[in-house]
């Protein structure tokens, strides 16, 4: 039985490493947050993906329960719900992209408006349903909670090695990688709210 619980949290944790590493949008969305980070970059990867989570879980369990009520929930509601997150990666490419162009140093990113940012996102995005939909398949309780667990840590993990590894880049380029990836937020909102996914 121990066994059954580790495999199913595995699959959970590989989902979340999948969802997290191949989604542009969770690049573009920490990018900027991090060539802001003065200190401890991981912080702000850790923040946006403790939000993202939480966000997407909240998401997931509301959909999950409505969708015996409201047939095409899920169909209904993508199409807004990507664009919200396109609308949200626009603001923080927007954000960065003003703050690399200004003379004056640009403010630092903090831990909380991550969070806040990742929650948005993951509360968002409603592509995080097909990530949790194997859970439905396992029967009772605790082994969907493993599942639903194991994805949560995926995508933690994830998120705050990638702000941990761009963290490292030498801080004497900051305001050009501030811009760069600030572009790229603001080129894949904009690609998210014209298509999307």
């Amino acid at each position: 039985m121990q066994l059954e619980f580790l495999a199913v949290g595995l699959a959970g944790l590989l989902a979340g490493v999948h969802h997290a590493l191949t989604g542009p949008d969770h690049m573009a969305g920490v990018a900027p947050l991090v060539a802001r980070a003065e200190r401890r970059p991981w912080k702000v990867g850790f923040s946006w993906g403790l939000g993202h989570a939480g966000g997407a879980l909240l998401a997931a369990g509301i959909a999950l329960a409505l969708r015996a009520r409201i047939p095409g929930l899920e169909e209904q509601l993508s199409s807004v719900s990507e664009r919200i997150v396109g609308l949200v990666l626009c603001v923080i490419g927007a954000v960065g992209l003003r703050a690399a162009l200004r003379r004056e140093a640009p403010r630092h990113a903090h831990p909380h408006s991550a969070f806040g940012l990742g929650l948005v996102h993951g509360a968002a995005g409603l592509s995080h349903l097909f990530a949790v939909i194997p859970s439905l398949a396992l029967p009772g309780f605790v082994l969907p909670a493993c599942y639903l667990g194991g994805y949560a840590a995926g995508c933690l993990g994830a998120l705050t090695l990638f702000a941990s590894v761009l963290g490292r880049l030498p801080r004497a380029h900051a305001r050009m990688w501030l811009g760069v990836s600030s572009a790229a937020s603001l080129v894949v909102g904009l690609v998210w709210i014209v298509h999307p996914y």
